[in-house]
């Protein structure tokens, strides 16, 4: 009887102590998540119509591979952005697409000439990270743009930046809109992350801590881009561009821009997408661990490690209710109270937030949150034992 004693004893104090780390974390990050929340409605709607006596040349630069039906909806929501066109240049780098994507951007760039650039990725340095590379090298502006061939730009997008740019902020995150919000359970979820994600952006920058950038809507001083060593090959590019970026005490900061994403088709493409971010999380945070502490700061430490965090939440659930096996009916409260609390959260949010009426479909997709959350982390534990194993993650390009 002592050593099931021990072992349940042992089994309590490790979870407590877990427990403990998990709501240090979670209260940083919702301090951080509620001033972004503050500060992002505070803004919302504001005219990007300040006073500007000329906008400067900027260079968007849009890395291409089997893109040919998504591309000219990204290309379009840039021309027609009410940006003065003779102060701007798209950038098209084509990385080996086997689709009509290199002869679909060639169009555009017939279509209008000067504008539109296209360029044919023949050097061994192929990848993302290399057409953006190519791209930024080959900008005649120092303001570089970059976003992704599957994406739309707000309408006054390109003006939010170059304004934030001129009033002395170097690199540039912008926010995050989701195309189809309703469409299914799983854009309707990905759209409330995105939120989260933009106050974590909004939070951080308000706080005086680095924004954590996305490469889909990222501006930056072609200067810095080129002191910091450019993109380098990685799952997360941009996720490991910003940590070198903290580490170079560079500020970075957001502005009110929307760029328009289209979420994952299916559960399948939504795991394997995660599992790719995640993993690039979990390398970067390998590899920039092992640098001195004092390059290192304690916010860029918490964003990366933020999946981590995340998957040990769920494996603590799992492991309690193991460990409270033999009381099922007190497993059972505790996961039912976990289901319809997040759900509960999810409408007060809706409801105080979007201003939006509850219907059944709301009511239907938020009792989903918790397996959002749960598909989450389970992608978060592959992608650590991929790591820990060796095991080499692809790119998945989700079905367009």
């Amino acid at each position: 009887m002592f050593l099931p004693t021990f072992v349940v004893s042992l089994g309590f104090l490790l979870y407590a102590s877990a427990e403990g780390i998990l709501f240090a974390f979670f209260l940083y990050w919702s301090f951080i998540i509620a001033n972004g929340a503050y500060y992002h409605l505070k803004c919302k709607g504001r005219s990007a119509n300040r006073p500007v006596s000329e906008y400067p040349m900027i260079s968007i630069i849009m890395p291409v591979k089997n893109e040919e039906k998504t591309l000219p909806f990204s290309i379009d929501s840039i021309i027609k952005n009410d940006y003065p066109k003779d102060k701007m240049e798209i950038i098209i780098v084509e990385d080996g697409s086997v689709d009509k994507t290199y002869d679909v951007a060639k169009n555009y760039e017939r279509l209008y000439p000067g504008l539109v650039k296209v360029y044919k990725l023949e050097s061994n340095d192929k990848g993302k990270a290399g057409a953006l590379n190519f791209g930024a090298k080959m900008a005649t502006s120092g303001i570089l743009v970059f976003v992704d061939a599957d994406t739309r730009i707000g309408q006054d997008y390109l003006k939010r930046a170059a304004t934030k740019f001129l009033a002395g902020n170097r690199v540039l995150v912008g926010l995050t809109g989701v195309k189809n919000r309703k469409r299914n359970w799983l854009s309707f979820m990905v759209s409330l992350e995105s939120d989260l994600t933009n106050y974590i952006i909004r939070g951080s920058e308000k706080l005086g801590l680095p924004s954590p950038t996305v490469g889909y809507s990222l501006v930056m001083d072609k200067s810095i881009l080129e002191k910091v060593g450019g993109f380098r090959k990685s799952l997360t590019e941009d996720v490991e561009l910003w940590a070198r970026l903290v580490m170079s005490k560079v500020k970075i900061g957001s502005f009110e821009g929307v760029v328009y994403i289209e979420p994952p088709a299916t559960i399948a493409d939504f795991f394997k997408q995660r599992l790719r971010w995640y993993k690039g999380y979990i390398d970067t945070l390998d590899l920039y661990f092992k640098v001195p502490r004092e390059k290192r700061t304690f916010h860029m430490e918490m964003y990366l490690a933020m999946p981590l965090f995340g998957a040990l939440s769920t494996l603590l659930s799992i492991g309690f209710s193991l460990l409270k096996s033999l009381y099922l009916l007190y497993s059972i409260a505790g996961f039912t109270l976990d289901y319809v609390g997040v759900a509960i959260i999810i409408l007060i949010y809706l409801k105080y937030f979007y201003r939006e009426n509850i219907d059944s479909l709301k009511v239907k997709y938020s009792m989903l949150g918790y397996m959002y959350f749960i598909l989450m982390s389970l992608s978060t534990i592959v992608a650590l034992f991929s790591k820990v194993l060796g095991v080499e993650i692809k790119w998945h390009r989700k079905p367009r």
